[in-house]
């Protein structure tokens, strides 16, 4: 047990320095590593003639009707202010994206790396190149471009008189291609739609795998030390309401990217950025290079050259163009079939349901939580006349105190064999009713067989009173080894009085016949009835009397055996009604002395004698019962069987109510994530194709529209 409460109390341990480890190095993660995720997360401090150089530039940047500033009110930059942040430098290697509309204002670009907006001074267009070596601070507003490809603040430091002049032609290998007279509007800055942000949302996978690792938690609790289960619930719980959380919340302002709706004419050009090249469609709207959908390629010619609204992300993404192009509307028809997060936890609910029904027993809990659930009352009673009345059910509290009969088991099915377990009673259950108690069990048969035993022990081993000898001749018997019989004809007729039958006793019987030197049987009875037989003396070997004592006692064991067996089953047979009261933890009900050494070790007779001291003792008997009621039956005979459980502390209350739950919230689990897991599956089979049918049926009306599935 300390063993396993070490190994759950290291394994807590770990789960909760992790988790405080990944909170702090969140919270410890520099705000620009947390906006552009594929910053490295080493930085380094920024210099003395750095700072002054920056300082410098965005001197010059601020001043008024300075040149290099964007002055287009749609794309004119925030003023830059450098705050404590900007000591630590950035050093990122990712392509620039350049962005500019129309205007008749000089430098009215901005740059991009992903989707997070950067300030790159002017003068440095001509350096982009496909992938660049930027270093970048941070500033109030923009992150800072403070070095490009070998390119610093430094250099320009010395030239502040004379500001190095933009270069009208960017270079020849840049991430952006020259504007050529294409202008295009921009009509609206936007957030992106719920349903569009779901075509980029995590996949849940993540959150089902931390309420899988929870329902693993919780059974654990279950089975473990009393010390560690609030801490195992506590943090199985924080784990769902953090999963359930992340899967069912709708995405906050913050979360969703901003949309730019421009109006412009798309163009068919060459490859021109460093666009995954299976996305590349060679579509220009102006200056940007445009990325579409894959499945969107054979509708994209009828909107070339056309005046088109384009709606797109700030990484060049399109997400709506023309009337009928739109994720959208696709996600709102056709909606996201993601079946991962049901496949995890759909198997992780069998894995622990499994787990549950090979360790931990359901049937009690199950019992007693729905009872409770219905209500449950109590009842305590003296008489069998008020436990009648009372309407029992399962999960009610019962207390009794009365006088019954201890249960007797039934026979084990062969009647003839010696039962090695000898248990006449079982205290554990009584039967309690109004009849009158059993009479005590007796019995001829085992008479007769404890005074043929009596007789031969007696003549086997005698004692000095018992000999009907003269002592000379007893001392010289004794001396020469032999063993004499003084009663023969004694042992004969008790014989015959047990074994009457002539099938009984056999080998007895032979053995007794070459004793008294008659021809058989009956022959050997009749001399001995006749009185032929008295006082003759039989003279044994120590070899012959050992065997004589051990067929008597074979015989009459076997006699004793079977009379057991008789009495035992009819004590197992009480008057029908009243009830049987049994503990179903094996519990005894009743306080008596318990033999001196176990029962199995009795020989036959001596079990026959403890059967009818303990006959005395428990046929009628004061006893106690009490516990919660699990099980209520009437057998063939009217006698209604209640059986009781201990009432359970606090500890054992909450497990047998958390194991119901967690029966029931894996068997929904299961139940739910599988219907969900088929469905979803079977409809992104065909959703893409669906979708396409859609965008035929929109584009060439002809065609007979295709029916729009309900959303799911």
């Amino acid at each position: 047990m300390s063993t396993i409460v070490l190994i759950l109390v290291l394994v807590l341990a770990c789960l909760i320095t992790a988790g405080l480890c990944f909170w702090l190095k969140f919270r410890t993660q520099p705000v620009l590593a947390r906006s552009l995720p594929f910053i490295k997360p080493t930085h380094r401090k920024l210099t003395a003639d750095e700072r002054a150089a920056v300082e410098y530039y965005l001197n010059q940047q601020n001043r008024p009707g300075n040149k290099f500033l964007p002055v287009s009110p749609a794309l004119s930059s925030p003023r830059l202010v450098l705050t404590p942040q900007s000591e630590h430098v950035y050093p990122i290697t990712h392509a620039i994206t350049r962005y500019g509309l129309a205007s008749d204002e000089p430098n009215n670009w901005r740059y991009y790396l992903d989707s997070e907006e950067i300030h790159l001074p002017p003068f440095w267009e001509q350096y982009i190149s496909a992938d660049n070596h930027v270093e970048v601070i941070k500033t109030q507003t923009l992150p800072l471009v403070i070095s490009l490809n070998g390119h610093s603040l430094l250099d320009h430091i010395h030239d502040r008189a004379h500001p190095p002049a933009v270069s009208a032609t960017p270079a020849q290998n840049a991430s952006i291609r020259q504007e050529e007279n294409e202008h295009i509007e921009l009509v609206n800055i936007r957030k992106e739609t719920p349903e569009e942000h779901a075509l980029h949302r995590p996949n849940g996978i993540k959150e089902a795998a931390a309420i899988s690792v929870a329902l693993l938690l919780l059974f654990l609790s279950l089975i473990s030390p009393v010390i560690v289960i609030p801490w195992m619930i506590f943090v199985a719980v924080l784990m769902i309401v953090w999963g359930c959380w992340k899967l069912l919340r709708h995405p906050t302002e913050s979360e969703l990217k901003e949309v730019h709706c421009l109006r412009g004419t798309p163009k068919r050009w060459g490859l021109f950025d460093e666009a995954d090249q299976g996305q590349i469609s060679n579509i220009s709207l102006g200056v940007i290079d445009l990325t579409y959908p894959p499945h969107w390629q054979p509708y994209l010619t009828s909107d070339l050259g056309k005046v088109t609204n384009v709606d797109i992300y700030l990484n060049r993404q399109v997400v709506r163009q023309g009337r009928y192009l739109s994720l959208h509307d696709e996600v709102k028809n056709f909606p996201l079939q993601q079946w991962g997060k049901h496949a995890v936890l759909a198997a992780s609910a069998l894995v622990t349901l499994v787990l549950l029904l090979a360790y931990v027993p359901l049937s009690l809990p199950v019992k007693l939580s729905s009872a409770w659930l219905q209500g449950a009352q109590n009842a305590n009673v003296t008489n069998v006349q008020t436990l009648e009345a009372i309407p029992l059910r399962i999960g009610d509290t019962l207390k009794i105190q009365g006088s019954g009969m201890c249960y007797v088991p039934p026979a084990n099915g062969n009647t003839n064999a010696v039962v090695p377990g000898f248990m006449p009673f079982d205290c554990s259950g009584i039967y309690w009713n109004t009849a009158a108690p059993l009479p005590q069990p007796e019995s001829e048969v085992i008479d007769k067989a404890a005074a043929l035993l009596a007789t031969i022990n007696r003549q086997l081993h005698p004692s000095g009173t018992d000999q009907k000898l003269n002592p000379q001749l007893a001392s010289a018997i004794e001396k020469s080894g032999m063993i004499l019989l003084d009663d023969f004809s004694d042992i004969v007729l008790k014989t015959q009085d047990l074994c009457g039958s002539e099938s009984d006793c056999v080998r007895l019987k032979n053995a007794l016949v070459n004793l008294g030197n008659a021809k058989n049987w009956t022959s050997l009875v009749k001399r001995a009835k006749s009185g032929t037989l008295q006082g003759v003396n039989v003279l044994l070997r120590p070899v012959s009397a050992e065997s004589l004592e051990s067929l008597s006692n074979a015989a009459a064991s076997s006699f004793v055996t079977h009379e057991t067996r008789l009495a035992t089953d009819a004590l197992n047979s009480p008057p029908p009604g009243g009830f049987l009261i049994t503990s179903d933890e094996g519990k005894q009900l009743v306080d008596h002395p318990l033999p001196t050494r176990p029962l199995a070790e009795y020989n036959a007779l001596d079990q026959w004698n403890e059967l009818q001291r303990l006959s005395r003792l428990l046929l009628n008997t004061p006893f106690r019962a009490q516990g919660v009621i699990t099980n209520i039956a009437v057998d063939a005979n009217g006698t209604r069987h209640i059986a009781l459980h201990s009432e359970p502390d606090i500890i054992t209350l909450w497990r047998y109510l958390g194991t119901s739950l967690l029966l029931l919230a894996l068997v929904a689990s299961l139940g739910y994530n599988t219907w969900r897991l088929v469905q979803r599956w079977r409809k992104s089979q065909h959703r893409l194709a669906d979708i396409q049918r859609y965008y035929e049926s929109c584009f060439n009306p002809q065609l007979t529209p295709v029916p729009i599935r309900p959303v799911a």
